[in-house]
């Protein structure tokens, strides 16, 4: 059954990597799929991979024909419909999940109705509880977010959540709550808990992490606790997962079993009476799908839940499979429910885990003859066998969650959850004791956390592994974790060298690459030579906490194998250029500063960048053309201006410059400003790009940052209109993701990272 698992997967994942989907009348085929397996041996294991393909096409081709049409995105639409998931409170602004049963404008039926839809309300906003039906006026845009190599693909997670569209609540008297929640609503309850958990605890900051484990609800989580968790590797132990929900079918299965005999003899008919498994395996099964409802039914949630059922089902009818029977009979069951759950880190988290556990174990007898011992090689075994994965997600691997997880995993599982589930189940008779417990066990796990967050490293970054490196570090971890005295298990080491050792990715000398990232209305661009690297400016941050810094930046210089910065020139002080910069300095080591504004930028020593400063690095120069010291400008004609000279090619990247910056650079470079590649000055504003400018630059290729709709309307037609009558060839991050531009021998190569990872679900 692992086998038939596995082949159904493959077939799910060829169909989740396709940038188009085949025609849904291919579908058709599946009921002839099950009739040739079931007739034709010699078809089964084909069938079972076509098999997972059809399904997965058919789920796909019936979640996108719930699409917004372009032509309906920021319109003022009416909107009624359903809130359904736990609302978040951000600051003065609040987010929730939004099912659209009917959508108008002016009145007429609008067709293209996304179905489910992400929403925030800032202005006018009125609490709103899950369950409740409202009526809203609402501004709709297709699913949109950053697209850069190493980064988190928005779009793919909306997809997996069947959500179609993301907007706002617009203020209006018009927005109306039509109807309350049902009595019977799981999130309308699980709003009612988390509530009386916040007025229970509401002083104390660990208590953000009470919701967290009674049902799912992790938006209270301050940046700080999310850290201490990563960095400690446990921050599984706060999603509702595999150990929560086995926990609670275990001990509810240990309860009806060990008082199924205490209760007078139950016979049903002819049948006698019923043995206390037969009992008690319904009664774990039962009391997982209350606590998986209670957790919001999420689909980490979901997956913990099938795995259960399937062994609790097992028990049931008394059969006792083998565990790859029972891993296969999962993943199935999981594949055949959500198909797209392998788009997820968590899948291949949660089924690795367990599967590195019956391969590590499996061969062993006689475990309870020394169950300590035997309770850390499990760790041990889920610490190596998810190396791979973590490596290939997170590109970074938490050295110390070894030891973390040795006490913490036992502390959450047998004191920590009994607590709060108890105290969540006395609140509704107003008695906080156990509550206030649990809370003080919880700051006896969070001072051991602290402990070893405080290490110099916890985190041990890696380059992104591609395909080959994954499959060798993975036999790596399966020979490491042979039975004790095999005789080639050190080999293993061996094995793991290419995660820690990659080989150099680095352009020829004498050659340049640059990366324009996404990073949405904003600039932050990475220019490499073969054993340096230069970043120009660091992208925005938002009042909400978000960091394209963190978020965009890092995730890309780790996933080219960049673990430090020559040269950052940080081209002026706006947000939207230097808002990211904080997320970068915890993480990477930067060398040397330059910029206009040295005085915002937290280093060591910046030094001012001034027209005359150069360097070169492995056979490329670096120029600072502007500014020059003594000029009055603007913040924004004050930016940092630095020309790129490789072999073959000249890369200009000139910050947010305006007219009267750019006059100055006519006169003072004049034909030494000709670049083959422009990142465009100040996204394309009308205030920037004179004829002038553009004529004497004369560049191949001119790069617009900017973001998808974007609410200065950028970049302006006129300028648009300007590089074009130039015969300039046109790039925007908002329509490209991430732009590569690689100098070589032969010219110029570019790469359009949305178009290079192309996938069905993606906008555009």
């Amino acid at each position: 059954m692992f086998f038939k698992g596995l082949l159904f997967l493959s077939g799910v994942i060829i169909c989740t990597r396709l940038p188009g989907l085949p025609s849904i009348w291919f579908a058709c085929a599946l009921p002839l799929l099950v009739w040739l397996g079931w007739k034709y041996r010699c078809c089964r294991y084909p069938c079972w991979a076509l098999g997972g393909f059809l399904w997965t096409l058919l789920n796909a081709h019936l979640l996108l024909q719930h699409e917004l049409l372009p032509r309906d995105e920021g319109k003022s639409l009416d909107a009624t419909g359903v809130v359904v998931s736990l609302p978040d409170t951000r600051g003065e602004s609040i987010r929730f999940n939004f099912r659209i049963d009917e959508l108008q404008q002016y009145g007429h039926p609008v067709l293209s109705n996304p179905g489910r839809v992400r929403l925030s309300w800032y202005k006018g906003r009125r609490p709103v509880r899950p369950g409740e039906q409202w009526k809203l006026k609402i501004r709709l845009k297709r699913p949109h977010g950053y697209m850069n190599p190493g980064g988190f693909d928005y779009e793919a997670w909306l997809f997996q959540n069947r959500l179609r569209a993301t907007g706002y609540v617009v203020d209006d008297e018009d927005n109306t709550r039509l109807r309350s929640a049902g009595r019977f609503n799981p999130d309308s309850l699980r709003f009612v808990l988390r509530e009386k958990i916040r007025a229970a605890l509401p002083s104390d900051p660990l208590a953000a992490l009470i919701p967290a484990l009674a049902i799912g609800d992790r938006s209270d989580l301050s940046d700080a606790q999310w850290e201490a968790l990563t960095v400690t590797g446990t921050n599984h132990l706060i999603a509702i997962s595999g150990l929560h929900i086995g926990l609670v079918a275990g001990l509810a299965y240990l309860l009806v079993l060990k008082t199924w005999g205490m209760l007078p003899a139950f016979t049903p008919g002819p049948f006698g009476r019923v043995p206390p498994i037969r009992a008690a395996a319904p009664g774990a099964m039962l009391a997982a799908l209350v606590y998986a409802l209670m957790a919001g039914f999420s689909l980490p949630t979901q997956r913990a839940l099938v795995m259960v059922w399937v062994y609790f089902g097992m028990k049931l009818y008394d059969r006792t499979a083998p565990s790859g029977d029972v891993l296969g009979t999962a993943l199935l069951a999981v594949l055949v429910l959500d198909p797209f759950a392998p788009m997820a880190a968590s899948f291949w988290l949660s089924f690795g885990a367990v599967a590195v556990i019956f391969y590590g174990i499996g061969y062993r007898v006689h475990l309870h003859r020394r169950r300590l011992w035997e309770w850390g090689r499990v760790q041990y075994i889920v610490t190596m066998g998810l190396t791979p994965a973590l490596a290939l997600y997170y590109q970074q691997i938490p050295v110390l969650s070894l030891f973390a997880n040795l006490f913490a995993v036992p502390w959450v599982s047998f004191v920590l959850i009994p607590l709060v589930f108890g105290g969540c189940l006395l609140l509704f008779i107003n008695v906080n004791l156990v509550l206030e417990l649990a809370l003080a066990s919880l700051h006896a796990l969070w001072w051991v956390l602290e402990f070893f967050a405080g290490f110099e490293f916890q985190l041990l970054p890696v380059t992104r592994p591609g395909l080959l490196t994954l499959v060798v570090i993975s036999a790596g971890v399966m020979i490491l974790l042979l039975p004790r005295g095999s005789a080639t298990r050190w080999l293993g080491l061996i094995w793991l060298a290419p995660l820690f050792f990659p080989a150099k990715t680095g352009p020829p000398f004498g050659e340049a690459v640059m990366t324009v990232l996404d990073v949405g209305q904003g600039l932050a661009v990475v220019v490499r030579t073969q054993n340096h690297s230069l970043l120009y400016d660091a992208g925005p941050a938002y009042a909400s906490g978000f960091n394209t810094g963190a978020a965009v930046v890092v995730p890309f210089l780790r996933s080219e194998g960049i673990s430090a910065i020559g040269m950052l020139v940080q081209s002026h002080g706006d947000n939207d250029h230097i808002g990211g910069l904080q997320g970068v300095l915890g993480e990477i080591p930067i060398s040397r500063a330059v910029s206009s504004v040295p005085e915002m930028v937290p280093l060591g020593r910046v030094g001012d960048c001034r027209d005359g400063q150069s360097w070169r690095r492995d056979g490329v120069e670096f120029r600072v053309l502007h500014p020059i010291a003594g000029m009055e400008m603007s913040a924004n004609d004050r930016s940092c201006v630095v020309q790129v000279r490789a072999r073959n090619a000249t890369l200009l990247l000139s910050g947010d410059i305006e007219q009267a910056a750019e006059r100055s650079l006519l006169q003072r470079h004049g034909a030494g400003l000709k670049s083959d590649v422009l990142v465009v000055p100040h996204h394309g504003s009308r205030t920037s790009s004179t004829g002038d400018f553009i004529r004497a630059v004369s560049p191949e290729i001119a790069v617009f940052p900017v973001g998808y709709r974007n609410r200065f309307g950028l970049p302006n037609r006129d300028v648009v209109a300007r590089y074009r009558e130039q015969g300039v060839r046109l790039l925007s991050t908002a329509e490209s993701g991430a732009i590569r531009i690689d100098t070589t021998g032969e010219g110029i190569t570019v790469t359009e990272h949305r178009e290079k990872q192309r996938r069905f679900w993606h906008t555009l």
